[in-house]
C-alpha cells in the first residue's frame, strides 16, 4: 500500500510498556543503503536522544521480517530498518509489529535512570549534564565538571537509589504554554513547539522524547561503575536494571576468584595484594641482582675468549643465548661494548619460538653503524629491526640466528 508522506503516528508515547500494534498503512523504503518499511503508526522507539532504536519484527500479509533497527527522518517518518524487504504486495494489508521487550525494557530502565542521575548531580553538585548515551554495552553521562571525588559519586548513587525505592510516577506530557511556563525544568527545550516533559514525581522535570519506565522502581537498582575525563568533561558510566545485577554478579565473581587464590576473606583482600606486591618488588630486585651478577660472567668470559687485537681493530663478539630474555641481552651487550673495541651482538629465543631477540651494540671506538647492519640483516631474512649507529634491537628468524650470519 502507497503511504502518504507524513509523520509516523508514535504509538510508544501512549503507552512504553505495550509492544504490540497493527496499523493497515505501510510503505517499503530505505535508510542509508538498507531497506526499511515505513508504516502510518508504530510502537517501535527510533534511535534519538541518546537512546537505541527498537528491534523487533513485523509481520506483513504472509511474510515475517526482523527489525533490526529503527530511525527516524526529518519529516518524522519512522524507518524500520529490515534485512530483506518482503514482496511488495505483502504490505497490501494490517501490519502487524512486535518490540522485542527486552531491549525496550532496558532502554527504558536505563534512560529513566540517566535522568535521576542529571538530576542527582544537578541537585547535590550543581553540576549539569551536557550529553548521554544509552549503549548496548555501557551507558554514560556527560557532565560540565573536571572532576568528582568518590564520595560525590556515591552520594548521587545513593540519592537515585532512594528515589528508585521511594516508587514514585514517571508521568510524560505535553503541557500547555501555561503550564510550561509554570515548571521547574531541568534543562532548557531544544524545540520551540510539541514540547514532551518527563515528570518523576517530586524530584525532577525534563524535556524528552523518549521512552520511560512509567514508575521509578521498575529501574530496580542503578550503580555507578566509572569516571573519567573526556573532551574536557566528566563521563560518568552506569549500570541499572538487569544490567546491573549482571555486573554486580560478575564483580562477585571476580571477588570469589581472588578470595579463593589467596585464601583470605573478602575484607582482607587489600593487605593480601599488598603483601604479593612486596614480594613481587623483592622478587624483581633479587633477579635483577641475579641477571646482573650472570651478565657479568658471561661477558667477563666472552672477553676472555676473544681478547684485544693486537692491530687495536674492533672485535666482533658473537653472544647466542638460548634462554636468556631481553633484558638480560641488553645487560650482557652494555657490559662487552664498555670495551670500546668491541661490537656485540647477543641474540636469544625461546624453546619454541620461531624467531630470536637481536640487540647489536658498538664501543665508543668503534665505526661500526649498529642500525643499518641490522635493518640490512633483518630484510634480508624477513625479520625486522633497527636503530642508531651506536646501538640497534631487533627480531630475526631463528634459521638466521647463525654465527656464520651474525659475523658476515
Amino acid at each position: 500500500m502507497a503511504l502518504r508522506s507524513m509523520a509516523t503516528e508514535k504509538l510508544y508515547w501512549v503507552d512504553p510498556l505495550v509492544m504490540t500494534f497493527d496499523t493497515a498503512e505501510g510503505a517499503l523504503s530505505s535508510w542509508d543503503g538498507h531497506p526499511s518499511i515505513v508504516l502510518g503508526a508504530t510502537r517501535f522507539y527510533p534511535e534519538a536522544g541518546g537512546q537505541l532504536g527498537d528491534t523487533g519484527w513485523l509481520a506483513v500479509g504472509g511474510s515475517r521480517v526482523t527489525v533490526k533497527d529503527t530511525q527516524i527522518a526529518d519529516n518524522g517518518e519512522i524507518h524500520h530498518i529490515i534485512d530483506e524487504p518482503p514482496p511488495h504486495d505483502a504490505l497490501g494489508g494490517t501490519v502487524h509489529g512486535e518490540v522485542q521487550r527486552d531491549h525496550r525494557l532496558d532502554q527504558m530502565a536505563h534512560h529513566t535512570a540517566q535522568h535521576l542521575l542529571s538530576a542527582a548531580f544537578a541537585q547535590l553538585s550543581r553540576v549539569e549534564t551536557v550529553s548521554a548515551r544509552l549503549g548496548r554495552g555501557a551507558c554514560t553521562v556527560d557532565l560540565d565538571a573536571a572532576s568528582a571525588s568518590d564520595g560525590d559519586l556515591a552520594r548521587a548513587e545513593d540519592l537515585v537509589n532512594a528515589v528508585i525505592r521511594d516508587d514514585v510516577t514517571v508521568r510524560a506530557f505535553f503541557p500547555s504554554p501555561e503550564e510550561l511556563a509554570n515548571l521547574h525544568l531541568r534543562r532548557a527545550p531544544k524545540v520551540a513547539h510539541g514540547i514532551r516533559v518527563i515528570d518523576i514525581e517530586g524530584f525532577d522535570q525534563s524535556p524528552c522524547g523518549g521512552t520511560h519506565c512509567t514508575r521509578t522502581g521498575q529501574v530496580g537498582v542503578v550503580r555507578v561503575v566509572g569516571d573519567e575525563r573526556y573532551k574536557g568533561k566528566l563521563r560518568i558510566t552506569f549500570h541499572a536494571a538487569a544490567r546491573a545485577v549482571l555486573d554486580m554478579r560478575t564483580r562477585d565473581g571476580i571477588l570469589a576468584t581472588l578470595t579463593r587464590e589467596l585464601t583470605c576473606g573478602a575484607a582482607d583482600l587489600p593487605a593480601a595484594l599488598g603483601r604479593l606486591k612486596s614480594e613481587l618488588r623483592a622478587s624483581r630486585d633479587s633477579l635483577g641482582h641475579a641477571r646482573a651478577g650472570l651478565a657479568r660472567l658471561v661477558a667477563d668470559d666472552a672477553l676472555a675468549r676473544h681478547p684485544a687485537r693486537a692491530d687495536g681493530q674492533e672485535r666482533r663478539i658473537v653472544m647466542l643465548r638460548e634462554s636468556d630474555d631481553v633484558d638480560s641481552l641488553r645487560l650482557l651487550a652494555g657490559l662487552l661494548s664498555a670495551r670500546p673495541d668491541v661490537v656485540a651482538v647477543c641474540v636469544a629465543g625461546g624453546a619454541n619460538a620461531d624467531d630470536c631477540s637481536i640487540i647489536v651494540q658498538r664501543g665508543t671506538s668503534s665505526t661500526f653503524d649498529c642500525g643499518v647492519w641490522l635493518k640490512r640483516l633483518a630484510t634480508a631474512h624477513g625479520g625486522r629491526g633497527g636503530g642508531r649507529p651506536e646501538r640497534a634491537e631487533g627480531r630475526i628468524p631463528r634459521t638466521a640466528a647463525t654465527a656464520e650470519t651474525l659475523t658476515g
